[in-house]
């Protein structure tokens, strides 16, 4: 006896696996468009990758640059603001009460004075004098203290001169209305 095939399925099933058969068709059309919209989704994801990529190239490209130009601009414009604080400080010591400071001076004679140094960035007057003997200095020190031009006065170095007497060498702060406005206020010693 011949074996026989017998096939219960029906022969316009949408199950069966024919190519002829509209819902195999439409299966493999519909595969066939998913496949295709993926590869366009992928291809557009990584576009927006390249694109976003040259974003930030060019992003770091411009802000690479304005910092360049800041930089430039600072450098640029940083000797005019020095320029511009050495003129407003010059100004500053043309406006100082100079009058004031050396009638301070005048008013105690009794010191032969060799040398007058302001350094008015330190707010300070340097002085060397000569004077006859140590009791005489250290009067004219305390009675030279007592001007309102000085907040104090500093002793640096003295010595006994060749020619007789004493060399002397003190600093003099000048008190805040003699002072620059933006010189540093030194503390006691």
């Amino acid at each position: 006896m011949k074996p026989m095939m017998i096939d219960f399925a029906d022969q316009r099933s949408v199950w069966r696996w024919d190519w002829r058969m509209r819902g195999t068709q439409l299966g493999i059309a519909f595969t066939l468009l998913a496949t295709l919209l993926g590869v366009l989704t992928v291809e557009r994801a990584l576009q927006v990758r390249r694109e976003l990529e040259r974003a930030r190239v060019a992003q770091a490209a411009r802000l690479d640059a304005s910092e360049q130009r800041a930089r430039s601009e600072r450098s640029r414009m940083q000797p005019l603001a020095e320029e511009a604080q050495l003129l407003h400080q010059s100004m500053l010591q043309r406006a100082q009460p100079w009058e004031e400071i050396f009638s301070a001076f005048e008013r105690v004679p009794q010191a032969h004075l060799q040398s007058f140094e302001p350094d008015l960035a330190r707010g300070v007057v340097k002085v060397q004098a000569n004077m006859a003997d140590v009791p005489a200095l250290q009067d004219y020190l305390r009675t030279l203290g007592g001007s309102p031009v000085f907040a104090r006065l500093s002793l640096m170095r003295h010595e006994a001169a060749a020619e007789g007497g004493v060399n002397f060498h003190y600093e003099a702060q000048l008190a805040a209305p003699y002072r620059l406005p933006d010189a540093e206020p030194r503390g006691a010693p």
